[in-house]
């Protein structure tokens, strides 16, 4: 799991007048809306007691701590302590809070201390917003970790054999050359996908013909999002994004929406969900059972092909990242910190300086060894 990135918290229409308690990379927040009906998210830790914010309630534009009534405006900033409520208020007395932007129905959060001209761009998802595109979304919770759910999402090899009953061909497996191109922070690739043509009313029996579609998949490490475009048939696209959110090390939700040219009334939104699900849950019921559950952190721990070439550019990536120190030391945060000290993601105020009195999150050292 890494910092430094932006994250979906919730969709827009989910977060109304209350607070919401959200879990990502392990940890508490609360998302909430400001007096100007802003999307706000802060750590859920209150600094006095440890209290748990989003069990408390919101006072005008501050939220309130069950525990003792200690009051936080949307900077994180303790502003009113009922038990003395003519004291000065300690300086430590904050908790973290995190930059937020609400766009194509999402909000995201960045999870992180990074300056705002380095941190990275969202995702474009134009089509989210286009009256001539038909969506639809939900969710879906996963057994498994983000990077393998991610790396689910850029492989058309597993295809025949996982959903070889939905999109996938069996007797058409193999997968023609392809070359990746790679941006800073995101990835794709032009693929050829042979779709077998079904006939009945649920299209599931197989006519022994095929089709082939120009399928685009890719990744794009805000969200972190796996994103798909393909043209079933001439005039038709349907467009596909996937916010793989890590929730805890092998717990992931993914907030996803749909969108399509074609067959645009509400009529067919039911089917259009339920084929969507039906595909999560078959990479599921694999990817709960792959050993190690984790990505592994070597090359030579796994052997892959020309037909991952995806899957490999998204690694590398990955590594590069970590090489920045965002990495966050889950190991060291289970036997130092997990029922003994509350810790937290940094954010960007903490560059400022000052006291803070919860720990910042422990992160892997990768600073090289002498030898």
């Amino acid at each position: 799991m890494l910092t430094n990135l932006w994250y979906v918290v919730l969709p827009s229409a989910q977060l109304s007048d209350g607070l919401s308690p959200v879990q990502l990379l392990g940890q508490p927040f609360v998302a909430f809306r400001d007096e100007h009906g802003q999307a706000r998210l802060l750590s859920d830790v209150c600094v006095h007691r440890g209290g748990s914010l989003s069990a408390g309630g919101k006072v005008g534009a501050s939220v309130q701590c069950p525990y003792h009534g200690w009051r936080f405006s949307a900077d994180g900033v303790c502003t009113h302590i009922p038990a003395q409520p003519h004291a000065r208020i300690p300086l430590k007395a904050r908790v973290d809070a995190y930059p937020t932007v609400e766009r194509h129905g999402w909000i995201w959060a960045f999870l992180g201390d990074l300056p705002e001209a380095e941190r990275p761009p969202l995702p474009a998802l134009d089509w989210v917003d286009d009256p001539a595109v038909r969506v639809v979304s939900g969710h879906f919770d996963w057994d498994a970790s983000w990077d393998r759910v991610m790396e689910n999402g850029l492989d058309f090899a597993h295809a025949p054999f996982v959903h070889g009953t939905t999109f996938g061909d069996p007797d058409h497996p193999e997968i023609a050359a392809f070359e990746v191109q790679r941006q800073a922070w995101s990835g794709q690739a032009h693929m050829i996908m042979r779709r077998p043509v079904r006939k009945g009313w649920l299209r599931r029996t197989p006519t022994g013909e095929y089709v082939e579609v120009t399928t685009v998949p890719g990744y794009h490490f805000s969200g972190p999002c796996a994103t798909l475009e393909l043209a079933p048939r001439a005039g038709w696209t349907i467009h596909i994004v996937s916010a793989h959110v890590p929730v805890a090390a092998n717990r992931t939700r993914t907030w996803w929406m749909m969108g399509r040219t074609f067959l645009r009334s509400p009529l067919f939104d039911r089917r259009t969900i339920a084929s969507n699900l039906r595909i999560f849950e078959q990479d599921h019921e694999v990817l709960r059972k792959v050993r190690p559950e984790r990505v592994p952190d070597s090359w030579q721990q796994e052997v892959s092909v020309k037909s991952d070439g995806l899957q490999i550019a998204f690694r590398q990536r990955l590594r590069e990242l970590e090489q920045h120190g965002w990495r966050i030391d889950e190991a060291r945060l289970a036997r130092e910190f997990t029922g003994r000290t509350a810790c937290v993601v940094p954010s960007p105020e903490r560059r400022a300086g000052g006291a803070w009195a919860i720990e910042e999150i422990p992160l892997l050292d990768v600073t090289p060894q002498r030898s």
